[in-house]
């Protein structure tokens, strides 16, 4: 289903991840979430990858931060606000 706003354009593909809460803490959301990115960046070069948590959410704010996912924009839904990024492996040339 679409989401609020025009977010499609930044990418079809969506990174989701659920941890129990005795695995918080212990690194393996990054680990994972990295591997799964490098394996995107591989199989789909340039591709774009979103990423949609809670502001509410710090420790998935964190994780969106070491992963490189760049802010798009914030927006309310399901009665919070929502946090909505986008990863690349391709870098913008400076």
């Amino acid at each position: 289903p679409e989401r609020p706003g025009n977010r499609r354009e930044a990418g079809e593909t969506e990174l989701g991840y659920l941890f129990l809460p005795e695995a918080w803490g212990r690194g393996y959301a990054t680990e994972a979430c990295a591997a799964a990115l490098d394996w995107f960046a591989g199989a789909l070069p340039g591709e774009p990858v979103v990423l949609y948590t809670q502001t509410a959410n710090v420790r998935s704010m964190r994780l969106a931060a070491k992963l490189g996912v760049t802010e798009l924009e914030r927006f309310e839904a399901y009665g919070a606000e929502q946090w909505f990024g986008v990863w690349s492996s391709i870098t913008p040339s400076g």
